[in-house]
């Protein structure tokens, strides 16, 4: 009997786990019933690291309910803890939601290139501030700081790129100034088999017979061009630019020329790319500095010296989260010039963004755009406050984000206007002070928070709401803030606050990056929606490219609020239902993995096992909870009587496991 042959057996049991495992019916009007340290100590570990309660848990909270705040503290020191909260800072500081193809748009004219590894850096990039600001977490330092912060967490091939854009230099008309090609005038590259290996060292060291010459299998392979010429030619060479310097060290074999033959950039198998797999593995803390008096730059090329070096030098500023992440999230151009850059910045820091609403008047308007500013027009009011504070962006970068070149723009003054808060600024790094320190940044990120934890914002005239924003302003540290949040009564719903009034309890589905953290964690595996550029070396799974189509926090142009989904819609309840079973052909009488060497696997031979793990595990109810018999006999109930109609025990235990996977404390955040 197949699964959809269980569809009965699957629909009655599915409605006792919804009856059983469902928190209070929500209407329109609903009387407050406060939560129980089961339901809710379930949610806030859930939520924090993927994971379900235990009985020792949700016994000491029962026992002493304050005692929920030092669970937090606990579960804040796990590498769960540290994995979910990566994922937040990436959506929340806007660094996530790109592709190499967004690269584009601050990399003219043609991006990255066709490296195969270039998944790899670009998923760097959305790492490296979210590392950053764990890190600084776990030193204690002020959340706010890494606004400022000129240190972020890189790796050899992340720190390769920001000097590579140091040399690849895009002005406002896309026209590219190539110090490695001013620095190596009339050179070539050479890039050669036959000759044998070359050391990368010596193919960087000047005084080396060997400087410039890479050796690349792929040379060797050459064939299929439309010119005969070029076809198995070795070895070959290549202008020395910054771009093909680039794509060499990522195994590409550039546009080239034999004899008068022309011959087209080819991609290649990868063997010969010249950074090795822990380039993107090996993070460290790097300082971003500009060259003190003469002082070179950082050679973009020079591999052995980014594995050991924690430090770039560089002209163009890096600061706080105005990474190239954040940049080829939301690029810019000759029209907008800017303002949709610096009002995500707003939204990032402050929450809040230039709209029309924001009674601030600046005294003076410089950068004003002459089309809108005369104040009877329509746009006066937004363009009074977004051109000034943009001006500071406009006089420091390019419209690709490279140094500004145009001197009347970087002469243009810059001042920070916005909601009450005036100030002039000079550089990005007073642009970036004004962010950490404008009076809306405590209660923007508590709000964030927010909906994190609960799929819904938190009133901010709630007494506690206003307690917590006022404990993190004066204490400024994250975590500070993650456990006065998660263990408030706005999060438990123990009690009844202003909030709950307000919103009344949300319930929402388990979007994406929520949904694959429990898999991983509940069940064992490592990262099995492949949402590691590593793990999707050979193309995704079917379940990724399911978990693909799911809905995931994100924040779209001028949205100060995250994307969220709460509703379980059919393609939404359809796709679950493919992923749950899938992941129970893995997880009931499963083949071993070496992919996934701590993956948890039943036995149909020991039913009553399984099942009790399915209400532990997978549902998240510890013994002592009021729900788990019924739930228990629920599911007992189901395998045996797909047993009875026919079901091989094999199928029957992984329709169970799925009707436990599709239960409303497993798919839905806020039970």
């Amino acid at each position: 009997m197949t699964l959809r042959r269980m569809l009965p057996h699957f629909v009655r049991t599915a409605l006792v786990l919804a009856t059983s495992c469902a928190g209070p019916e929500i209407n329109t009007t609903p009387e407050f019933d406060g939560e129980s340290p089961s339901v809710y100590v379930a949610k806030v570990k859930n939520i924090l690291v993927g994971l379900a309660p235990t009985d020792a848990e949700v016994s000491a909270v029962v026992a002493d309910p304050t005692a929920l705040a030092g669970l937090i503290d606990t579960w804040m020191a796990t590498p769960e803890y540290q994995q979910k909260m990566m994922v937040f800072f990436e959506l929340a500081f806007q660094q996530t939601q790109i592709t190499t193809a967004n690269f584009i748009d601050i990399a003219p004219p043609n991006g990255l290139g066709a490296g195969r590894s270039l998944p790899l850096l670009v998923q760097n990039a959305r790492e490296s501030f979210a590392r950053t600001v764990l890190g600084m977490n776990g030193a204690s330092k002020p959340f706010t700081s890494s606004f400022e912060t000129k240190q972020l967490m890189m790796t050899p091939a992340l720190m390769l790129l920001y000097a590579w854009f140091e040399s690849h230099q895009a002005n406002d008309a896309a026209a590219i100034t190539d110090l490695f090609q001013k620095a190596n005038v009339g050179k070539m590259i050479t890039l050669e088999t036959a000759a044998g290996p070359i050391p990368l060292a010596d193919s960087l060291d000047p005084t080396s017979p060997n400087y410039m010459h890479f050796y690349n299998v792929d040379v060797a392979l050459q064939a299929g061009y439309p010119d005969p010429l070029c076809n198995n030619v070795d070895p070959i060479q290549v202008n020395a630019t910054a771009v093909n310097m680039f794509d060499i060290l990522y195994g590409v074999i550039p546009a080239h020329k034999v004899g008068t033959s022309s011959c087209a950039i080819r991609g290649g198998t990868g063997a010969g790319q010249q950074l090795v797999a822990s380039d993107f593995t090996d993070w460290k803390l790097v300082t971003i500095r500009p060259p003190n008096g003469t002082e070179a730059v950082t050679r973009f090329y020079d591999l052995s010296s980014l594995r050991t070096k924690s430090e770039l030098v560089l002209e163009t500023p890096r600061i706080g989260f105005l990474t190239p992440a954040f940049f080829a999230n939301w690029p810019t151009n000759a029209s907008n010039q800017m303002r949709v850059t610096v009002n995500q910045a707003l939204i990032v820091a402050t929450g809040a963004q230039i709209d029309g609403t924001d009674g601030t008047t600046p005294g003076t308007t410089p950068g004003l755009d002459a089309e809108h500013a005369a104040p009877a027009t329509a746009c006066f009011g937004c363009h009074q406050l977004l051109d000034p504070t943009r001006s500071i962006l406009s006089s420091t970068y390019s419209w690709y984000y490279n140094q500004q070149t145009d001197t009347s723009l970087v002469q243009q003054p810059g001042l920070f206007a916005f909601q009450k808060v005036v100030q002039p600024m000079s550089t990005i790094a007073d642009f970036a002070h004004l962010l950490a320190t404008h009076p809306l940044v405590p209660q923007a990120w508590a709000q964030k928070l927010c909906y994190y934890a609960n799929s819904a914002p938190c009133d901010p005239s709630d007494p506690v709401f206003q307690k917590i924003v006022t404990d993190f302003a004066n204490g400024n540290q994250w975590n500070q803030l993650v456990r006065d949040l998660l263990a408030s009564p706005i999060t438990t719903n123990a009690t009844k606050t202003k909030t709950y009034v307000t919103n009344s309890e949300v319930i929402a589905v388990s979007r994406r990056d929520h949904l694959c953290a429990q898999l991983d964690h509940r069940l064992g595996f490592v990262d099995i929606c492949q949402l590691d550029a590593i793990n999707q070396t050979g193309g995704k799974t079917a379940l990724a490219q399911i978990i693909t189509g799911m809905p995931s926090d994100g924040y779209g142009r001028g949205g100060v609020i995250p994307v969220l989904p709460n509703e379980p819609t059919l393609f939404y309840r359809a796709g679950l239902e493919n992923i749950c079973a899938t992941i129970s052909a893995m997880v009931v009488d499963g083949k071993t993995n070496p992919k996934q060497p701590n993956q948890k696997v039943w036995v149909s031979t020991d039913p009553t096992t399984a099942i009790n793990e399915f209400v532990s595990i997978v549902i998240g109810l510890t013994s002592s909870d009021e729900r788990t018999a019924p739930v228990l006999d629920a599911l007992t109930s189901h395998f045996n009587d797909a047993v009875t109609g026919g079901a091989t025990k094999t199928d029957a235990l992984r329709s169970t496991f799925v009707a436990a996977c599709l239960s409303p404390s497993f798919i839905g955040i806020g039970m």
